[in-house]
């Protein structure tokens, strides 16, 4: 098989794949144990995208406006897309049981501060992105804003992301808008 027969298969695949993809959208909403198996089966083919993606460039091995809307370029963002979903996901069940210890250590404030710096970087950063553009203001949907591909709507119901959602709503509640935590200006004038 030549390389331009190569290429027109894996062409063919990624369509396939993105079609399957649109096809897993029930009531205008995806599931995450869809995704997840959708991600995982197409990883083989997201290394092939991922190499090609710059496929017609007009600048050798770099991304330009020539290959933005190659199929290996929307096909490998997705799949990251897709795959920072699923790996968001999988805090559920952590923050389930952070949610608990929360409840045991609410009263004990030097417990409350160790929950909070055990939970700082998840709270403040790297769910920081979920928090503000995924869920919508009812905290009813959860819309990844995955711009490539904004004509799938791959939005989730909420109720996938139920400890996550709750996790979020008491962290950010303790350490920004309560006295639990000193403020910036407090911290400042401490270390003058």
């Amino acid at each position: 098989m030549t390389s331009k027969e190569q290429n027109q298969l894996n062409r063919r695949e990624i369509e396939e794949a993105r079609d399957l993809l649109q096809s897993f959208q029930k009531d205008g909403y995806y599931t995450v144990p869809r995704i997840t198996w959708w991600v995982l089966n197409y990883e083989e083919l997201y290394k092939y995208s991922s190499e090609n993606r710059h496929t017609g460039s007009c600048i050798e091995g770099m991304g330009c406006a020539c290959s933005w809307d190659a199929p290996e370029s929307l096909f490998s963002g997705l799949h990251s897309a897709l795959q920072k979903v699923v790996d968001l996901h999988q805090y559920e069940d952590y923050f389930r049981e952070e949610l608990a210890v929360l409840e045991n250590v609410r009263e004990d404030h030097p417990a409350l501060m160790q929950w909070l710096k055990k939970n700082e970087k998840l709270g403040s950063d790297d769910f920081c992105i979920f928090w503000i553009d995924w869920v919508d203001e009812e905290q009813t949907t959860i819309d990844p804003c995955i711009m490539s591909e904004k004509e799938l709507g791959i939005k989730f119901r909420a109720e996938e992301w139920k400890y996550t959602i709750e996790f979020l709503v008491e962290f950010n509640e303790i350490y920004w808008d309560s006295d639990a935590c000193p403020s910036l200006e407090e911290l400042k004038k401490q270390t003058t």
